[in-house]
């Protein structure tokens, strides 16, 4: 996944969804601007008024909305992907059909010609779907760095993870699935699996001694770092 970049919003689309609507209502070119600058002023004062109004419930999408406007996006356009890239159960208005309404549209009809004509509204409502998890991002490394750092047993999963995550742990499942690719299990050395699941073996430069590598054990000697061999429901921390 790419990281997210407000500069992908950016509006660089020849769209002109006023000129748009005059030509589906067959009306001039200023009466449909008229329509749409009033319904534009209707949503303002309508949020303004909500500020102000305890009881009503704004939309959820307002901010992505305002966003939007600040990278030149048409305001209806910035309204259906702001309202399309939010939670559906928190979508005011409830349905397509009630936010054309809101736009001053006539059906959904536009929205869909919008769409066709430019995919990149959609993908841009893709973006802004996934921009919560690199907003977040930073908080969630943080706590699991904080939870594997707990000598509690009931951190085992958040250490399981953090030591795969950075490659001191190998899962016996993801073993035997580089014995298998390779096909003689016994002609498969460390290094060799290693650079099949695509990771790299570093040279840390420490003896682990006979402690280590007892003569019970039949591998090669390993003047590095030895990964953590376990099952996949096993406790890395020998709890």
């Amino acid at each position: 996944m790419n990281k997210f970049d407000e500069a992908q919003l950016r509006f660089d689309l020849d769209l002109d969804e006023v000129e748009e609507d005059a030509t589906e209502r067959a009306i001039s070119f200023e009466e449909a601007r008229q329509i749409s600058e009033a319904a534009r002023q209707q949503l303002v004062s309508g949020y303004e008024n909500g500020l102000a109004d305890k009881t009503k419930v704004l939309p959820t999408w307002w901010e992505d909305y305002l966003k939007l406007i600040e990278q030149g996006w048409p305001w209806r356009v910035a309204c259906y992907i702001a309202w399309a890239s939010s939670p559906k159960q928190f979508r005011k208005p409830d349905n397509l059909d009630e936010l054309s309404s809101m736009l001053g549209l006539r059906s959904p009809r536009a929205i869909h010609t919008w769409k066709r004509k430019y995919p990149t509204i959609s993908h841009v409502v893709a973006l802004m779907q996934v921009a919560p998890l690199w907003e977040h991002r930073r908080d969630v490394i943080n706590a699991l760095v904080s939870m594997a750092s707990s000598p509690d047993y009931k951190s085992f999963n958040d250490r399981k993870l953090f030591l795969e995550m950075v490659g001191d742990y190998v899962p016996k499942s993801k073993l035997e699935l580089g014995k298998a690719a390779k096909g003689e299990e016994g002609e498969m050395s460390d290094e060799e699996l290693h650079e099949w699941l695509g990771e790299q073996v570093k040279d840390n430069g420490i003896d682990n001694g006979p402690d280590n590598n007892g003569p019970d054990n039949n591998g090669p000697d390993n003047n590095g770092l030895k990964p953590i061999v376990g099952e996949e429901g096993g406790n890395a921390d020998g709890g």
